[in-house]
């Protein structure tokens, strides 16, 4: 867990270096709108139709639009530092939290959206295909 952590603690360094944001806004960026966005995009391929993303992407731009980015990634990221010190009360901690909270369930959720959105969707189109009419 402290390897996972580290791994992505010094890549969202990095990110921050190379696009000259703070490390708490790269976080902000990365886990509430590039994740979320995939979401929509594959939410979206799986209903076949636009509504996640321009829901998203207008949710999205009216915060962008009403907030100092700075602050707001200040204040949502020291946010979300308090809801991953909360688990320390059942025994967590926050590294595990994070790795748990922030690597291990955004990637079931990739996993069971990119099964809907691919495997899924080719079974159901081939079983229509094969489907006396």
């Amino acid at each position: 867990m402290r390897q996972l952590f580290r791994v992505t603690y010094e890549l969202l360094v990095y990110l921050a270096a190379v696009t000259g944001c703070s490390y708490k806004e790269i976080n902000v960026i990365v886990w509430y709108f590039v994740i979320p966005a995939t979401w929509a995009a594959l939410l979206d391929r799986i209903v076949g139709r636009h509504f996640f993303k321009i829901g998203f992407g207008t949710i999205s731009l009216g915060v962008l639009l009403s907030v100092n980015f700075a602050s707001f990634s200040e204040w949502l990221f020291d946010r979300s530092v308090d809801f991953l010190i909360a688990f320390n009360v059942i025994g967590g901690n926050y590294t595990n939290s994070s790795v748990i909270i922030c690597l291990f369930a955004p990637l079931a959720i990739y996993a069971v959206l990119i099964w809907l959105a691919f495997f899924r969707r080719r079974k159901l189109e081939r079983q229509r295909k094969t489907e006396p009419k």
